[in-house]
Formats: structure tokens, C-alpha cells, sequence
């Protein structure tokens, strides 16, 4: 016995099914491709766009410095091999400020410095060489005599230090406790200060808006 003739109605109801299925599936995908909500394109300059998560301390402005301080020679605001470096590679300019912050009832002065080369490769040298013990750096602001604290002449001493490369961009962040709390435990502080110096390196925005 010969199979029965196919059922042409079927054929067509899986065929628009079918239709139906692509449809739904490519408005789905140009959906996910054209909704951008959920993030921020790149600013162009190697820099993510998206927002920095909130700080984990909360930095003010020393009242002697409300503002940041921006200057175009970098190299008069370093020291030792670092200062070389800025010498032969000129940067395009250096932004500084100085902030408070609290950390367990303990007060915390950081400097955010934002130097800002003029290519990524130079930046990314000059971030190796701050990166290494013994090659100086940007001075800090109180180092600098931007801003006189009593009792610190800089705040590298107790070593809270931290820094990043993005594009241009090298931001370098140090801290020191005030004189009168330190704990007396040298490794317990420094701990404390890179902790305090990672948080900070999420106002190089505030204070060198549009760089990179």
C-alpha cells in the first residue's frame, strides 16, 4: 500500500511556525545589539567608560587645597631618577590634590597626583620607574610644600603607595597617617595606607576631569 499523501496543511503550519521562531529569535539579538543600557562606550583613550564603584572611605578636600593644582612641567615636581625621566620625556601635565580621609577613627592625608604623558608608551615607562624603590616620583603635595601638615615633610615615609596606568594616564597615590595615629606598628600602617591608596585612586576623575 502506497504511504498516504503528505499533509500539506501540516507543512505549512510547521513552515510559518518555524518563520515565527526566526523572527522572534532576530528581534531578540538585534534587541541585546542595539540596547546599550547597561553600560558606557569608551571614551576613545583606552579608558573604560563605565563608572568607578563608590569609594570605600569617604576623601574631602584638605581645606588648604579645596581644588586641584594643575601644572605643565612635571619634572620641576619630581625627584631623583623619576625627574630625569620627566626631564627627557616631557609630560603634558600634572594635576595634584590632597585629601582627608578616615580610617577607623584614624585620620589619613592622601595626595592623588594624575600625570598625563604624551602617549601610552611613555606613561607606561613612567609608571614602571614609580614603581620601583629607589627611583624617586612625583613629589607629593606635601613633600612638595603645596600644603604644610605638622609633623610630615611628605607622605611616602610610611610607604602607602599605590598607582595605575590607563591610556595616558598615570595616577600615583600616597598616604600617611597623621603623626598621632600611627599604631606603632610599621607593616599594620602600610597595610592600612595602600588600602586607603587603592580606594583613592578612583578620584583621578575629580582631580583631572577629561583627561587621557
Amino acid at each position: 500500500m502506497p504511504p498516504p499523501p503528505p499533509n500539506k496543511t501540516m507543512q505549512w503550519a510547521l513552515r510559518a511556525a518555524g518563520l515565527v521562531a526566526v523572527a522572534v529569535v532576530s528581534g531578540l539579538i538585534w534587541f541585546y545589539i542595539t540596547d546599550d543600557s547597561g553600560s558606557t562606550p569608551s571614551d576613545g583613550a583606552g579608558q573604560s567608560g563605565t563608572q568607578a564603584p563608590p569609594s570605600v572611605y569617604k576623601f574631602e578636600p584638605h581645606k588648604d587645597m579645596p581644588r586641584p593644582d594643575t601644572v605643565d612641567d612635571c619634572a620641576k615636581h619630581a625627584y631623583d631618577a623619576t625627574r630625569t625621566f620627566l626631564t627627557n620625556t616631557p609630560c603634558d601635565h600634572l594635576s595634584r590634590q590632597l585629601f582627608v580621609a578616615d580610617y577607623k577613627g584614624r585620620t589619613v592625608y592622601t595626595s592623588v597626583s594624575v600625570v598625563v604623558m604624551r602617549d601610552a608608551d611613555k606613561a607606561d615607562q613612567l609608571r614602571q620607574l614609580t614603581d620601583k624603590n629607589g627611583s624617586g616620583n612625583v613629589s607629593d603635595v606635601v613633600r612638595d610644600g603645596v600644603v604644610k601638615i605638622d609633623g610630615l615633610k611628605t607622605l611616602s615615609a610610611n610607604d602607602g603607595y599605590k598607582s595605575k596606568q590607563t591610556g595616558k594616564e598615570v595616577v600615583i597615590v600616597e598616604s600617611d597617617f597623621a603623626p598621632k595615629d600611627r599604631s606603632g606598628d610599621k607593616t599594620a600602617d602600610q597595610d592600612a595606607l595602600d588600602d586607603v591608596c587603592e580606594d583613592a585612586l578612583s578620584l583621578a576623575g575629580q582631580v583631572d576631569a577629561g583627561s587621557g
